[in-house]
């Protein structure tokens, strides 16, 4: 008598087969769950970098930066962020301007500098909220020959 032939897969590849089915098709819903809130997903990461560069200013603030104007102009910027569409190019850009910064432990004045520089880069309109760096007026003096 012949031996009888099993038809069909094994069992363990059948089971490899399933999980794998089902890893694919999670896959496939997290893309496209991602991509269809890629705006939020890209508001929540720069929100909480943000946050992160807020707290350590606040800890350790660097020497010339002031934290309240500091503290407002990313408050500023966080919420017209939230306000309207996302512009990807411009945030490419403002993500690698504060990349540096987010890693530090310690940040300096110059980070800070480019961060705002960054913030406004992006949203022109909040170049009012910084002080102009513009030196104070000169008096001139004349001297005793009446010269100036």
């Amino acid at each position: 008598m012949e031996p009888t032939q099993k038809k069909g897969l094994s069992k363990g590849c059948l089971v490899a087969l399933i999980i794998a089915g089902v890893l694919l098709v999670i896959i496939i819903i997290a893309g496209v769950t991602c991509w269809y809130y890629k705006d939020d997903l890209a508001r929540m990461a720069t929100g909480t970098a943000i946050d992160g560069i807020k707290t350590t200013v606040a800890e350790n603030p660097p020497e010339g930066v002031d934290t309240v104007q500091f503290n407002a102009l990313t408050d500023a910027f966080m919420v017209k962020l939230n306000e309207g569409q996302l512009d990807y190019e411009k945030y490419g850009v403002f993500m690698q301007a504060i990349q540096g910064v987010v890693g530090d432990e310690e940040i300096t004045a110059e980070e800070a500098d480019r961060l705002c520089d960054a913030m406004i880069d992006y949203f022109p309109d909040l170049a009012d909220m910084v002080p102009s760096e513009e030196p104070p007026d000169t008096v001139q003096v004349e001297d005793s020959t009446g010269l100036q």
